[in-house]
């Protein structure tokens, strides 16, 4: 609930007036909106934010620009981003000398001269963000997560192994074990910060999480990676028909990156303000 506090003494007589004022101002302007949209009821939840702005802008001192919350998931979702971003890369086929325990998140990054992504090739923006969850939810240690993100990478490689016109040595990617369930806060960050093309959230090349697609028991289309990256075999049944062309994906994904320029460098604080 808004409180406003208002002065009711003679002096304050004038001022009150002008805030009622504002006040029945900001109700008819609710109303107005809520008529251009065909309807009489006033938006609750609308009026409510007008008359909090109101209170904030009658209250001679100023609310913070921002608070630092630890416990609100949006907060720990960039913070956990950071970190993980401040971590080394590793070489993608270094994979298959190394088996770890966690769950948490990742980030992949390419480097090969597949000409479609020639903008993202070195860049620090990654071709896809994904998170592993805990083998048990309320798991305390890597160990009893299990090897989930292990898993997680691995199966992403193997797709990459079976594409005919991609590398896994020309794949680079961080990673970090969090503690159980923060991985989806942060990854949700991640994705909406760099938008990469590979994830479904994004709509341009996504579909390399598949793990089938079987005309008879599913019904798919083929996704647009498998368009693009032919190779694995459930997508090479003659059955499926495909989401998106060829010429259609390459087309998206010069114009996404058109839209939204690969990173040279990452600017941390940017990464934090989510600017």
């Amino acid at each position: 609930m808004v409180c406003m506090y208002l002065d009711v003494t003679q002096s304050g007589r004038g001022e009150l007036f002008d805030k009622l004022e504002v006040f029945l101002s900001t109700l008819d302007k609710v109303l107005v909106k809520a008529r251009a949209k065909g309807s009489n009821k006033l938006d609750l939840h609308e009026f409510s934010e007008e008359l909090r702005r109101l209170a904030e802008e009658a209250d001679p001192i100023r609310q913070p620009s921002s608070v630092f919350d630890p416990g609100d998931p949006e907060v720990v979702g960039r913070i956990t981003a950071c970190v993980m971003l401040i971590q080394p890369r590793y070489t993608l086929s270094e994979l298959k000398n190394t088996k770890f325990y966690g769950s948490g998140i990742y980030s992949l990054y390419y480097k090969g001269d597949f000409s479609p992504y020639a903008s993202i090739s070195g860049s620090e923006t990654p071709i896809y963000v994904g998170k592993a969850d805990p083998q048990e939810p309320a798991a305390i240690t890597p160990r009893a997560q299990g090897t989930k993100l292990y898993d997680r990478l691995n199966e992403h490689m193997r797709s990459i192994e079976r594409a005919g016109n991609l590398l896994t040595t020309d794949f680079e990617f961080k990673y970090l074990v969090v503690k159980s369930g923060m991985q989806k806060s942060a990854e949700g960050y991640l994705i909406h910060y760099f938008k990469p093309i590979w994830n479904n959230e994004v709509k341009v090349c996504f579909g390399i999480g598949k793990h089938g697609d079987s005309a008879t028991t599913r019904g798919n289309k083929r996704s647009p990676w498998d368009v693009l990256h032919p190779g694995r075999p459930w997508a090479a049944d003659a059955t499926l028909l495909d989401q998106k062309t060829r010429d259609c994906v390459i087309e998206e994904i010069l114009a996404h990156y058109e839209k939204y320029p690969p990173m040279a460098a990452l600017d941390y604080r940017n990464i934090l303000t989510g600017e």
